[in-house]
């Protein structure tokens, strides 16, 4: 079952060729077989690279395929504990041809080609950053996961590391990235790679916010009842990096977000289909949302989160942020309307009610001017702001008088300002 599915990658079908036929290989084919086998050394390369993954080339690529690979196995065993059946003994004697083909030395392959291919680039080492970090993205799950079948034993123990890893990171892409943004066209959703790394501590202030979002979100984790949730209030307040550091803290327990924007959620269905059946928690994420009143696609998620035919499946929440508490605009204008509306009571009804689908609604306030200094405060000392207590006084102060009020967006904005100076002079000191 899983040598099948490995043998549709092209690199994996090159490699496990060459060694089969290892010593064999036909001079009228020796051109043709160096030019493959040295393509797929490269493609190994330039993944781990990419990734971030250090080693051998091959054993990283083939951790790669078990990762990404959704199998019939491998998605009955999506964050569930060992099942035993048929699927299981089929699996095993995949495993003792992969093994074999994992534990293979490609400098073999090398020399019967007569290229120095893999011995240049097997054990690879890739660029690090100044500090001298691996960029850390879905490449860390695969070098977790490449470096505990490289210390397997024997069969037994690499099938073992197979099933830990699909009970704890689960199959496919939603194994390797838990942030995914909806792309309409292609009817898919795609990665997103490069996230904000944000943490419910790192932010000041709102903890009965954060409170109840969280238990919220956990309660969704255990399979107990939890609501759809509005956050809303004034801009700046950090309604998104609330959501965000909840994906932080809470996808190595299953959780995985879906951004949509407003002009896709007539797509929201179609969504639906593809994570429905998956073990993971899914948040449907919309951020800024609110609607005109010629906008109809409000009807639309009403429909979705609380009135259509087909019941929302257990394992997806929408976690939304606004500006706006009832999400519909409203104007003076609307008030003359009432007169000529026959149903006025109705009509307003209609436009406030997708609210009510919301079981929790968090309010977030602008900070006082003391809340404010007092992140201003915080962030200075993480951003290492060298500046004393006053100038950071007097330049937040200035800063929000000319950034629209206080906020934590202004404070953070203030801050990464003077840590981006030069010099720690205050922004729009006084002569």
């Amino acid at each position: 079952m899983a040598l099948r599915e490995f043998e549709k990658d092209e690199v994996f079908a090159c490699i496990s060729g060459l060694i089969k036929s290892a010593g064999q290989i036909d001079d009228g084919y020796k051109q043709e077989a160096v030019s493959w086998y040295c393509d797929s050394v490269c493609r190994m390369a330039e993944a781990a690279e990419m990734m971030g993954i250090c080693g051998n080339l091959w054993q990283s690529w083939l951790a790669m395929l078990f990762a990404k690979t959704e199998t019939p196995f491998s998605l009955a065993q999506e964050r569930r504990k060992e099942l035993d059946g048929t699927l299981s003994r089929v699996v095993k004697d995949d495993l003792e041809t992969i093994r074999f083909y994992f534990n293979f030395d490609l400098k073999l392959i090398d020399e019967d080609l007569e290229v120095d291919a893999f011995a240049r680039f097997g054990d690879y080492e890739p660029l690090r950053l100044e500090n001298g970090a691996l960029e850390r993205n879905a490449g860390h799950v695969v070098q977790e996961f490449v470096d505990s079948l490289r210390n397997a034993p024997d069969t037994e123990t690499f099938y073992g590391e197979i099933l830990r890893f699909h009970y704890i990171r689960g199959s496919g892409q939603y194994a390797l990235n838990k942030a995914f943004r909806w792309d309409g066209r292609r009817v898919e959703l795609i990665p997103v790679t490069n996230t904000e790394d944000i943490t419910l501590e790192g932010l000041v202030g709102y903890e009965e916010q954060k409170s109840v979002l969280a238990d919220n979100t956990l309660a969704f984790l255990e399979g107990r009842p939890a609501n759809n949730v509005l956050l809303y209030g004034e801009s700046g307040t950090g309604k998104s990096s609330t959501v965000k550091a909840l994906l932080n803290r809470f996808a190595p327990q299953g959780l995985r977000m879906v951004e949509v924007y407003k002009h896709q959620i007539e797509d929201l269905s179609a969504i639906v289909d593809l994570v429905k059946g998956r073990n993971y928690k899914f948040v449907i994420f919309m951020d800024d949302l609110s609607f005109e009143h010629f906008e109809v696609e409000y009807k639309y998620l009403k429909a979705f989160i609380e009135g259509g035919l087909e019941k929302r499946p257990d394992n997806i929440l929408i976690y939304a942020t606004s500006n706006r508490r009832h999400l519909m605009k409203e104007t003076w204008a609307d008030r003359d309307d009432k007169y000529e509306d026959m149903h006025e009571s109705e009509t307003m009804q209609e436009r406030m009610s997708l609210v009510d689908r919301f079981g929790l609604l968090i309010r977030y306030f602008s900070p006082e001017q003391e809340e404010y200094l007092n992140i201003v405060m915080t962030l200075a000392k993480e951003y290492g702001v060298e500046a004393s207590e006053e100038e950071l006084i007097l330049g937040a102060t200035q800063w929000e008088l000319r950034h629209g009020g206080f906020s934590g967006r202004a404070a953070r904005q203030f801050v990464e300002f003077m840590a981006g100076k030069t010099e720690q002079l205050l922004p729009y000191a006084v002569k």
